[in-house]
């Protein structure tokens, strides 16, 4: 147990490595950084000597230990991996020979992963606030506790037992979640396939519907800044593929009342929170509204930018880039105007219903068209003239409705799916932590 383990001093079992290298300016070098919180030593760059600012680097060695001076209190230190044995690193990066016949390289390799030794490093940096650095002299003088060499390397040999187990079952998890993302895209495919479901009775077909919205919509007026047209829907004689019976191929203009661009200019954002928010393309994500971060209007600028259309609730917001073809529905209770490069999409509800569109928005049968329109182009992006062209599968409203409850019930159980395996990521994540801190209490 840890209580029987004699106390060291750091500076009795580490030996500062003093091996400097002259460069060679035609010589290509790796340089070494080390990730905080126990995230490992990787390499930085390569990069040929004539572009270091200097004439001569510390050599590391593989299986030194390697400390940040900066960033030791966030737990960046390990061990040099054999891929970077050669490397060279600075004076900030200082390295460490162990004495083998009393400390263990891969035993120190892991006990700087725990919490226990990061508090130690705390303790051993000085300095203001952001001038914090590692004393080499603090660092030395350090106390840890220190087992035999054949204990050492027992634990050693059982923590890396573990931590292959959590690693395998990280990895699983990994897959079984990329597994999940991979069926949502299958099953929209299917749905705007028409074969999702079986066959569903209807009393109007989707060219009716359209036919009807025809009349609906006599008087219609379009606009510069609406590209909609429900008062001229297209029926699509021959589509990309045969649709069931009652279903027609139309286009995404003529099944909405609105899609309008933004004012496509950057607001001067408010510098406290006005409660009117001003949304951006990174608050768009595949079918819901990230709030993460938010920027506020002042109420002039806010009216302003909804000038053209004000969005509201069960109304679809479509980036046109960067990211380009993100799409979510406008949920209750916000407050919003649109900024650069975002479309504002209202269905015509007697026509469409808003979550199949909204589906169908995130679908292939949607994306693939983006992906096609935007060859070519170097940023790639969805042209305002382009958008109400795009090609729709219309099923009839029947149809649609028994699409609307399969899909969702099949994302909703998705979603639980995933959120088990983000539950399960976080209990693995913690296992590591929990194993090393046990290894070096002498519970191991």
């Amino acid at each position: 147990m840890s209580a029987a383990w004699p106390t060291v001093a750091l500076g009795d079992v580490l030996r500062r490595s003093e091996h400097i290298i002259p460069l060679d300016p035609e010589a290509t070098y790796k340089e070494v950084t080390v990730r905080i919180n126990g995230k490992g030593v990787v390499e930085r760059r390569q990069v040929q000597g004539v572009e270091i600012a200097a004439d001569r680097r510390y050599r590391a060695k593989s299986g030194q230990f390697i400390i940040s001076r900066i960033d030791a209190r966030h737990g960046a230190s390990g061990l040099i991996p054999d891929d970077l044995d050669g490397a060279i690193v600075t004076n900030d990066f200082p390295l460490f020979d162990a004495a083998k016949d009393r400390l263990d390289p891969a035993f120190l390799g892991w006990m700087s992963k725990t919490a226990s030794f990061v508090d130690l490093c705390k303790r051993a940096s000085e300095g203001t606030t952001n001038r914090v650095r590692l004393s080499e002299d603090r660092f030395k003088a350090l106390n840890i506790l220190l087992p035999p060499v054949n204990e050492q390397r027992r634990i050693v040999a059982r923590i890396e037992e573990l931590a292959t187990k959590v690693k395998d079952a990280q990895q699983f998890r990994t897959t079984a979640t990329e597994e999940v993302d991979a069926q949502w895209p299958a099953i929209l495919k299917l749905a705007f396939d028409g074969r999702l479901v079986g066959t569903v009775p209807f009393k109007t077909s989707a060219q009716e519907l359209l036919m009807q919205s025809t009349r609906l919509h006599a008087g219609y007026r379009a606009s510069n800044n609406n590209n909609a047209y429900p008062h001229k829907p297209q029926i699509i004689g021959d589509g990309p593929y045969i649709l069931p019976t009652g279903w027609c191929w139309t286009t995404l203009g003529s099944v909405l009342t609105h899609m309008v661009d933004c004012v496509n200019d950057t607001p001067n954002f408010a510098e406290i929170d006005t409660g009117l928010l001003g949304l951006k393309t990174t608050n768009i994500r595949p079918y819901r509204l990230d709030l993460q971060r938010r920027w506020y209007m002042t109420p002039d600028d806010f009216a302003s930018w909804n000038r053209r259309q004000s969005p509201q609730a069960g109304d679809i917001v479509l980036t046109r880039e960067a990211p380009v073809g993100n799409v979510c529905m406008v949920p209750e209770g916000i407050s919003a105007c649109l900024t650069q490069r975002l479309m504002l999409l209202r269905a015509e509800h007697r026509v469409i219903q808003g979550r199949y569109l909204l589906h169908f928005l995130n679908s292939p049968c949607f994306t693939d068209q983006i992906a096609a329109s935007g060859r070519g182009q170097t940023h790639p992006h969805i042209r305002v003239g382009d958008a109400p062209h795009f090609l729709l599968p219309l099923p009839p409203m029947e149809q649609q409705v028994k699409i609307v409850a399969e899909l969702d019930a099949l994302q909703s159980k998705l979603d639980a799916v995933k959120a088990l395996q983000t539950e399960t990521a976080a209990e693995l994540a913690a296992m590591l932590p929990a194993i090393l801190d046990k290894a070096f209490k002498g519970g191991l």
